[in-house]
């Protein structure tokens, strides 16, 4: 049997004129105020627009608008080997480059070329605010999981159950993904939001899962981010970004399992309610947990409920300042002085002690971990409490 194209004339480096219409046939919503009367696209360059999220796809027209308006701008670079091509970085989100657009000037029009993205802003970086916000599919090692008191050594052997170095990825194909919260760099989140996920999901065996990283700026710079997204109005590059992903995965009919923790459900709420405005459509494919919540948990209800996403469960230790106080979760005096006296661990660096870092198991093992770590003072303090609470009391 043999084969042929149905037009040999056709490859990757073929320039195709779009308009508005014909520009979906190829898997790609350019926005309506683009210039197609300046620009083509080959193949090539259509391919990689259609892979892309709605947010990326944003932000990487925008760049091509302005490549229309002024070509042979300060962004832009002449090619080495071809002086008839140039490159074009963008700079998203901040000072972080993104993409590249190879593009030539022919006959008053502009040919994009090829869209190709930055592999050097992948993985973990030594500066911490040289990582990028991005999604990453996660692979486990081993089995070792959070699921009891454990002393330093069996933490170790958690912090290697999930692989340092992710593989990058433009869509969510795991059933299960999460959002990390501040003062994460890429190694710690890729284990802390898997270690996450196997006490939010217990019983699903866990193999692999997307992380939606969220990239330290350090202390001060993280949390003018969580006050911009509490804030009504336009939110941060994260909280869009993550909008275009829930969007993604509902057109694409995926059932994802979403685990948020602590600044994670800030950048999630924010998400949501953007979300609602410029997507709409019921998220009931998905699904949210909860821990440590950064976001107010009654506020995040009732804009998940609002979108039809729905909040399987929530995880906040009563000594954890971050849901208590940050959250508005719990502004009483009896769990302002509970945040006050634990804050140095929140703080601190070391996990098996904080209220706030790994997965809330419960009051009592709590106290057990922290005895089996040497801080019986506050294993004290903290089954002092549990003697005041009815033996119901869901926190035990």
């Amino acid at each position: 049997m043999s084969w042929s194209k149905l037009n040999k004339t056709i490859n990757a480096h073929s320039v195709i004129p779009l308009d508005a219409l014909s520009c979906r046939d190829f898997g790609v919503n350019l926005p309506v105020n683009f210039p197609f009367n300046k620009a083509k696209f080959t193949c090539q360059a259509l391919a990689m627009l259609s892979q892309l999220n709605d947010y990326d796809l944003k932000m990487v027209c925008a760049d091509i608008i302005q490549i229309c308006a002024n070509p042979n701008a300060q962004n832009s670079i002449k090619h080495s080997r071809n002086p008839l091509r140039r490159l074009w970085r963008t700079k998203y989100p901040f000072r972080n480059y993104h993409f590249l657009i190879q593009y030539m000037l022919n006959d008053g029009m502009i040919n994009i070329d090829d869209i190709l993205f930055d592999s050097q802003l992948h993985g973990a970086k030594s500066n911490f605010a040289a990582e990028r916000t991005m999604l990453y599919e996660v692979q486990r090692l081993s089995n070792h999981s959070y699921d009891k008191s454990m002393d330093r050594k069996e933490i170790r052997k958690i912090q290697g159950a999930w692989e340092p170095i992710p593989t990058p990825t433009t869509q969510i194909k795991t059933q299960h993904a999460a959002v990390n919260g501040m003062q994460n760099e890429l190694n710690k989140a890729t284990w802390l939001m898997g270690t996450h996920l196997d006490r939010a999901y217990e019983g699903d065996g866990i193999k692999a899962y997307t992380l939606f990283h969220n990239p330290t700026d350090r202390p001060t710079l993280d949390l003018v981010e969580c006050a911009f997204d509490k804030r009504s109005g336009t939110k941060s590059h994260n909280a869009q970004h993550l909008a275009a992903v829930l969007a993604q995965n509902n057109q694409q009919g995926k059932q994802v399992k979403w685990l948020a923790h602590s600044q994670g459900a800030i950048i999630f709420c924010a998400a949501l309610e953007h979300y609602r405005i410029y997507y709409g459509k019921p998220l009931t494919g998905q699904q949210l947990a909860v821990h440590g919540s950064g976001s107010n948990v009654e506020r995040l209800k009732r804009i998940a409920q609002s979108t039809g996403l729905k909040i399987t469960a929530v995880r906040n230790n009563p000594y954890d300042l971050v849901p208590n106080l940050a959250g508005c979760n719990d502004l009483s005096s009896s769990s302002f002085v509970r945040s006050m006296k634990f804050r140095g661990f929140v703080k601190g660096g070391d996990a098996g002690a904080s209220p706030h870092t790994l997965p809330f198991l419960g009051l009592v093992t709590y106290a057990d971990q922290l005895q089996l770590l040497g801080y019986n003072d506050k294993a004290d303090i903290v089954r002092k409490f549990i003697k005041t609470l009815p033996p119901t009391d869901a926190r035990l």
